[in-house]
């Protein structure tokens, strides 16, 4: 900008920007280029002509052309809620010390180990992801455990009464916290309503409740064919073999993970 100013107005080089605007001889004033502060590194490619992007260390993109800053899209903590039933079922079997995980819409189970505590860390989990448990337990109870379904399938009550217990192993898991004791018990609350036939709510809506719409309930209970129930079911009724309990386990977490990869795709595109 100096050499503009020395090779136009050599007898005057400093010039206030009105008198360069009301001057005649230059009807347009100079475009002034200002040098933007500098925060972080960026790279632009130019390569395709496309408007350039801004790719920011942080993992964030940047549109220069209107200085928006596109956040990725967290996902939703949503859980299919009979297979959440009949994971507390397995976790039931498992020994003291047992977490769930939550990761890409499926609970995992974690049986204690030396790697447990890493695996939660990479995952980015903790104990507070059990309030996930919350809508899909009222929910499959709701859809499972009315008047109706019971008298049509009556053994649906022990695949219940099972994941209670799961509740309790889980409250033996965490025995030193109180508050995780006290919602684990909220929930083996709401079942043990449904079991006893006791249909007074004791459930009240949360932020997520609404996530679970009834056309997204309609597209879970699809996949619960009345065969693959009872296959549950049945599984379930051997579970209390002792000398078969291990093998009985086993498969059934086998046959639920096949149930995972159709929930996933369902929840997933939620």
């Amino acid at each position: 900008m100096e050499t503009l100013f020395n090779s136009t107005f050599s007898d005057n080089p400093v010039v206030k920007y009105e008198e360069l605007h009301n001057d005649t001889r230059n009807p347009i004033p100079p475009k002034i280029a200002i040098k933007p502060k500098k925060t972080e590194k960026i790279d632009i490619d130019m390569s395709n002509n496309e408007k350039p992007k801004t790719t920011i260390k942080s993992t964030q993109t940047v549109d220069v052309s209107n200085n928006e800053v596109l956040k990725p899209i967290p996902k939703k903590p949503l859980l299919d809620p009979l297979s959440v039933i009949v994971k507390l079922a397995i976790l039931s079997n498992k020994p003291v010390g047992t977490k769930i995980l939550m990761k890409d819409y499926v609970i995992h189970i974690q049986e204690p180990g030396i790697f447990q505590g890493l695996t939660r860390y990479i995952n980015k989990t903790n104990r507070n992801d059990l309030q996930y448990l919350y809508n899909p337990i009222q929910l499959a109870c709701k859809r499972y455990m009315n008047r109706e379904y019971r008298r049509q399938n009556p053994r649906i009550v022990d695949l219940f009464i099972c994941s209670q217990f799961g509740l309790l192993r889980l409250m033996d898991t965490y025995q030193g916290n109180t508050v995780i004791k006290l919602c684990l018990n909220y929930y083996h609350s709401i079942i043990e309503n449904y079991v006893k036939e006791i249909y007074s709510p004791i459930f009240r809506d949360d932020e997520l409740t609404l996530l679970y719409t009834d056309e997204l309930q309609h597209n879970l209970n699809e996949i619960w064919a009345q065969e693959k129930i009872k296959i549950i079911l049945d599984m379930i009724h051997f579970l209390s073999d002792d000398k078969m309990a291990n093998d009985n386990v086993k498969t059934l977490d086998i046959f639920i993970q096949n149930i995972d990869k159709h929930t996933q795709v369902i929840l997933s595109s939620e």
